[in-house]
């Protein structure tokens, strides 16, 4: 599987141009100095190439790195949150379009497409973090001086919800994925609930995927008490949840909640939508 992944990565290094033109194609007005911005996204799309290439770990530190710088500079030339977003899912679905057909060309198998899909949104996810933190980071120091920026920050409030808790549409639409990146406390907790109990009504969603891969902290008993009020909303909405990427200190806590037997679990999100491909009997129809 790793030759396999290493190869999609060469083809998206090979065609990361053409992949930035694509980007441009769809973007309605750009915010960016035109050849700044190809060399800025060309960057981004080497970073998701090489994890594919040389590991995911790699990867994740390059895009951490650049990621915050670029996010620094996107701040400070004024452009919105909504665009950052928008321009992220459009990446996303572009790689899954582009990983989808070489996987369907080479005749590589599922766990080869899962794989590298979820790669690929681990990278994306941690850009979008970046961008987050970027944002929350200048307008602070912007608040300091000025009060206009505290309302800035107030009125964007809907977008900073969204950005700590994305909310990804998966190659089977009525499957989401949560990831939960940095952080997590109480606050966070109740602000996700509406967000994802919306957002699995708005897709009609069979299945929510939380994915606790990405938590750097957690020590809050509540937040879990939370999190099994949560599962149970789900649950009398008609959708089943999934929990996948625990890490020990999770796992500790997670144990003691009665829930922690009726949600399955999965040690990574290729493995839990394989398991969802698997119990519904889909096939891969692969091009002659």
């Amino acid at each position: 599987m790793d030759e396999e992944l290493k190869l999609i990565g060469e083809k998206i290094e090979k065609f990361k141009y053409i992949l930035v033109e694509h980007i441009e194609l769809f973007e309605e007005d750009s915010p960016y100095e035109l050849e700044a911005s190809k060399v800025v996204r060309a960057q981004i799309i080497q970073i998701h190439a090489d994890a594919l290439i040389y590991g995911k770990r790699q990867a994740m530190e390059s895009m951490k790195e650049f990621g915050m710088k670029i996010g620094n500079r996107i701040m400070e030339i004024g452009v919105s949150l909504d665009k950052i977003i928008a321009e992220i899912q459009l990446g996303r679905n572009l790689f899954w379009s582009f990983i989808e057909e070489e996987v369907s060309n080479r005749h590589y198998s599922i766990e080869v497409l899962l794989k590298a899909s979820s790669m690929i949104d681990a990278i994306l996810d941690e850009f979008l973090y970046c961008m987050s933190v970027s944002y929350v980071n200048y307008y602070k120091e912007i608040a300091k001086s000025a009060n206009e920026s505290l309302k800035k920050i107030k009125e964007n409030q809907e977008v900073m919800e969204e950005l700590a808790t994305p909310i990804v549409q998966t190659m089977l639409p009525d499957v989401l994925l949560v990831p939960l990146i940095g952080r997590i406390d109480e606050w966070r907790m109740e602000s996700m609930q509406s967000t994802v109990l919306q957002k699995s009504t708005d897709f009609h969603a069979e299945v929510l995927i939380l994915d606790f891969s990405g938590i750097t902290y957690t020590k809050d008993d509540n937040m879990f008490s939370l999190l099994d009020q949560l599962v149970g909303a789900l649950a009398l909405m008609g959708t089943e949840t999934m929990f996948v990427g625990f890490t020990p200190a999770v796992v500790r806590q997670i144990i003691k909640l009665d829930f922690s037997h009726q949600v399955k679990s999965f040690l990574s999100f290729a493995q839990a939508m394989e398991h969802i491909v698997k119990r519904r009997g889909i096939t891969v129809q692969y091009a002659e």
